[in-house]
C-alpha cells in the first residue's frame, strides 16, 4: 500500500511538472537587459560591463555576433562608441530589421554624454521589446 501511494505521488509529480515544462514553451521569451550607468571621466568598467553583458544575453536569444566592445585609456573611444553602435545593427539585422535603434553619438572625448548614455539603454528597451514580442 505504502509502494502504491509513493508511486501514485511520484506519477502526480511528473504529470504536473509536464504540463509545467508545456506552458513554458508557450511563453514568450522574456529577456532583461541591465540599465548602464557610468560614474565619472571617461568609460568606466561598469559601463563596459553593462554593455558587453547585456549583448551577450541578446547574442544568447536571438544569436548572431556581438563584439566584445573596450574602451582604452582615459578617453572616449571612437572605437568604443562604433562597436556599440555596431551590436545595435546585428541585432537590428537579426530581428529583420523591424526594430528602429539609434545610432548613438558621443561629442566629447573626456566625457561619455548623456545623450549616448540614454541612447544606449533606450536602444536596449527596444531590443528587449521587440524580443518579447516575437512569435
Amino acid at each position: 500500500m505504502k509502494f502504491t501511494i509513493t508511486l501514485f505521488a511520484l506519477l502526480m509529480a511528473l504529470v504536473s511538472f509536464s504540463a509545467l515544462a508545456e506552458d513554458n514553451r508557450d511563453d514568450k521569451a522574456n529577456i532583461y537587459l541591465s540599465y548602464c550607468s557610468n560614474y565619472g571621466a571617461g568609460v568606466n568598467f561598469s559601463f563596459q560591463s553593462c554593455v558587453n553583458n547585456n549583448f551577450s544575453s541578446v547574442g544568447r536569444e536571438i544569436g548572431g555576433y556581438f563584439s566584445y566592445c573596450a574602451n582604452y585609456g582615459d578617453e572616449v573611444s571612437f572605437s568604443f562608441t562604433s562597436c556599440v553602435n555596431s551590436g545595435f545593427r546585428e541585432a537590428a539585422r537579426i530581428l529583420d530589421n523591424n526594430i528602429y535603434l539609434q545610432n548613438c553619438y558621443n561629442f566629447d572625448q573626456k566625457n561619455l554624454d548623456f545623450s549616448f548614455i540614454s541612447c544606449v539603454n533606450s536602444n536596449y528597451s527596444e531590443i528587449s521589446r521587440a524580443i518579447s514580442q516575437r512569435p
